[in-house]
Parts: C-alpha cells; structure tokens; sequence
C-alpha cells in the first residue's frame, strides 16, 4: 500500500522542489499514522516545508481513499542518523558518513560514494573502494559528527 501512496505523492513532492525519501504506515495506540519523509536538495527541510508539503498532499490522499481507516499524516525530514534500507535511500544519501554491518559480521565506517539497484560503493578510510551487493548487507546507518 505504502508503494501506490508512494507513487501518487512523489511527482507532486517534487514540484514542490523536495525529494521523497520515504513513506510509512505505522500503528500506534491503535492510531494509524502515514509518516513521509523528505530531503531538501538545497539544504534542510525545515518546518515550513513540511507543512507545504503536508497541505498539498492531504487532500490527494483523501481523494485517492489508500487508507480505509482514519490516520494521521506527518511530514517530516528523513533525519540526520537513519538506517537505510533500500537502493533508494543509499542513492539520495551519498557523499554521508555510514556505519556499515555486513552479513559476514565484518563492520566498518565509511563515506557513501556509490549506489544502484544492485550493489553499493564505499570510501574507506584508506581512500579506497569497497563494492557490496545489498544481499550483504546486514545494516547501514548514516553518521551524523557533531
């Protein structure tokens, strides 16, 4: 279900000069809740443009009746540290700081400096490339140096 909200509010979300990083439906204390995440490519998303966002959007996900059942909807930021988990999200996370676990229970940090719908490049420390097929990967989560 999240796939066809998904396809609905993509082309939408980017008219509005942002990029969708993700779509959730979560239950929480017998609430549903519709989480959207968004990057900005100019920089931070701030709480204007997830309101902006959040008032497009809406009204198309009543029309298109996805949810059967109420729910919330909240915008947000895909976040500083998050955990990613799809070709997707590796390739609107380039150039960050991950920590990388593999399936093989090697571990390492690096820079994200490649990714397509098979496998992932890294810059390890030593300024060299480490190729992975995500079927390798156990967890890969960005980094955020205060």
């Amino acid at each position: 279900m999240t796939k066809r909200i998904e396809e609905r509010i993509e082309g939408v979300i980017e008219s509005l000069g942002y990029l969708l990083y993700d779509v959730s439906l979560i239950k929480e204390s017998e609430q549903h809740i519709l989480r959207v995440s968004l990057k900005n490519p100019n920089g931070a998303v701030s709480l204007d443009n997830c309101q902006q966002v959040s008032e497009i959007i809406s009204p198309l996900l009543d029309v298109c009746d996805f949810l059967k059942d109420a729910y919330i909807l909240e915008v947000s930021s895909m976040g500083l540290e998050r955990t990613l988990k799809t070709p997707k999200h590796f390739k609107l996370s380039l150039g960050e700081k991950v920590a990388v676990k593999l399936m093989n229970k090697q571990s390492f940090q690096a820079i994200l400096k490649d990714a397509n719908d098979l496998s992932v490049d890294f810059e390890l420390e030593n300024h060299t490339i480490k190729s992975v097929e995500y079927k390798d990967l156990k967890k890969v989560k960005t980094l955020f140096e205060w």
